[in-house]
């Protein structure tokens, strides 16, 4: 009989997909309440008044109250709608409507960062190559990911890696259509029957089979309900590799619609979800997946994504001995307790916390301590290091100033334009000084007094003034004092 081999698995929080553009909680937040200030609210509260419906004031008041309090990030800010929902009070509606919107903005900032930044994307999956080595160990390689965004299936096809997302071979095609309306092609998607979720084991990968086990719990861009809410489907790339799992997420938010004979030249619009007409023109919908705020999984409310998906994980997660819990800031109690029950079943077992700022053991874990390994490095690095990838300088130096243009945002180019102009300043000013200690005769460089050719003498100014790129950024690099960020 033979043993099955102990694998290797990887739990994803929001700071495994940073290095691939995405943004952390307080990133999203920063930019959530840039655009939406309480005056912005108020604002787009008298619009909505005037197409016949919007909020009363004092639901537009309180939350308004929350979105200018510093210390709230977004979802802590849904938790609020949501709780002042199941409070009942009179206005409880109102404040569901505005958590489904708020929802709804949060998924256009993610889909956002897709849509705009697909070579960024496809550039820094490189530095996530170290994953490779991790499927090759592991097969299947499990992925357990609290993520919304679609760096893994982005991944997955950079590499050529079997991805599979527990759903079946149903298949579903969607009509995609232009801004008139007119059928332009189709996009596939694949299903997870309720049924399955309720009552049977996902289909994954089984032990031995090459590729990932993607297990998104908490939704995703993708992921959307249908049939009434029963069943769950997600996209299929429209094409080979990055481009088509980009161009999947496009097509589904800009090509699939519905347009209604009373408004021509307009699309239906409904919060949160995706209206488009089927292949017989009926009016149908996508409810997107995203599950956030403070009651994610909780009973005593309903949510898009099925309850039972948190026993799949709880189920799933047997399957791997060693657990890399990347970028995640232990914030979910639901997520805590599944992972504590894990490790707490066998000595075997190890969790391994990776992230910048990993230096202590979650509280929720301290009583299996020496279970758990810290590596405080950012998700690539460690991938790499576990895979024994050696960057260039180059490659190392680009990935550090991708990293702080980000961080610096709005001021990141003037200060590398101020930079560059000072060290070409600098240069010029170092290159004079050389001629001039150079012997003249005659008002032209004397190069018989040097006991040299020109070709030499040139040779030797180019080597003294000579930069390799990577030089220059690692000089600017250094020049900047450095901003931290936190994992999630």
């Amino acid at each position: 009989m033979t043993v099955p081999k102990k694998l290797t698995g990887l739990f994803l929080g929001a700071g495994a997909s940073y290095e691939a553009g995405m943004p952390l909680v307080w990133d999203l937040t920063t930019e959530l309440t840039r655009w939406l200030t309480p005056e912005k609210l108020r604002t787009l509260n008298g619009s909505w008044r005037s197409q016949g419906g919007g909020h009363p004031d004092e639901v537009i008041e309180d939350f308004a109250s929350v979105i200018a309090r510093p210390d709230l990030h977004y979802e802590s800010m849904l938790g609020y709608l949501e709780t002042q929902f199941r409070r009942h009070s009179s206005p409880s509606q109102e404040y569901h409507a505005l958590y489904s919107w708020l929802v709804e903005m949060v998924y256009f900032i993610l889909y956002y960062r897709h849509a705009n930044n697909g070579e960024y994307i496809r550039r820094s999956l490189d530095y996530y190559s170290g994953l490779a080595t991790l499927a090759t160990q592991n097969r299947p390689l499990w992925v357990f990911s609290l993520n919304h965004d679609l760096v893994v299936e982005c991944l997955a096809a950079a590499l050529n890696l079997p991805l599979n997302s527990g759903f079946t071979d149903e298949r579903v095609s969607l009509q995609r259509r232009d801004s008139e309306g007119q059928l332009i092609g189709h996009l596939e998607a694949e299903v997870l029957p309720g049924d399955v979720l309720e009552n049977s084991a996902m289909p994954f990968l089984q032990h031995g089979q090459d590729g990932l086990n993607l297990l998104k719990i908490h939704g995703a861009l993708d992921v959307f309900a249908f049939r009434d809410g029963k069943d769950l489907l997600k996209l299929l790339p429209l094409d080979e590799g990055v481009d088509g799992v980009l161009a999947a997420l496009r097509s589904a938010n800009e090509e699939l619609v519905y347009k209604h004979a009373m408004a021509p030249g307009q699309a239906v619009k409904t919060t949160n979800e995706i209206t488009y007409a089927d292949e017989t023109g009926e009016m149908q919908f996508l409810r997107r997946s995203l599950l956030a705020g403070a009651y994610k999984f909780d009973k005593r409310r309903s949510q898009v994504i099925p309850l039972r998906l948190l026993e799949h994980f709880r189920s799933n997660i047997n399957h791997v001995t060693k657990l890399i819990c990347v970028g995640y800031g232990f914030g979910d109690a639901h997520i805590n307790a599944i992972m504590r029950d894990w490790l707490e079943f066998t000595a075997d077992r190890r969790l391994v916390i990776v992230g910048p700022g990993v230096t202590t053991v979650p509280a929720t874990f301290l009583h299996v301590a020496p279970q758990v390994e810290l590596h405080a490095l950012a998700a690539t690095e460690y991938l790499d290091a576990s895979a024994g990838i050696v960057r260039s300088k180059r490659e190392a130096t680009e990935k550090r100033l991708a990293d702080w243009i980000r961080r610096n945002g709005d001021t990141a180019k003037s200060e590398m334009g101020a930079f560059l102009r000072d060290h070409q300043r600098r240069k010029i000013e170092s290159f004079v000084d050389w001629i001039k200690t150079l012997p003249i005769r005659d008002g032209d460089i004397d190069v018989s007094a040097l006991g040299v050719s020109v070709d030499e003498l040139i040779q030797e100014g180019t080597h003294r003034f000579a930069e390799l790129p990577e030089d220059v950024l690692e000089e600017f690099l250094t020049s900047r004092k450095p901003k931290t960020s936190s994992d999630s």
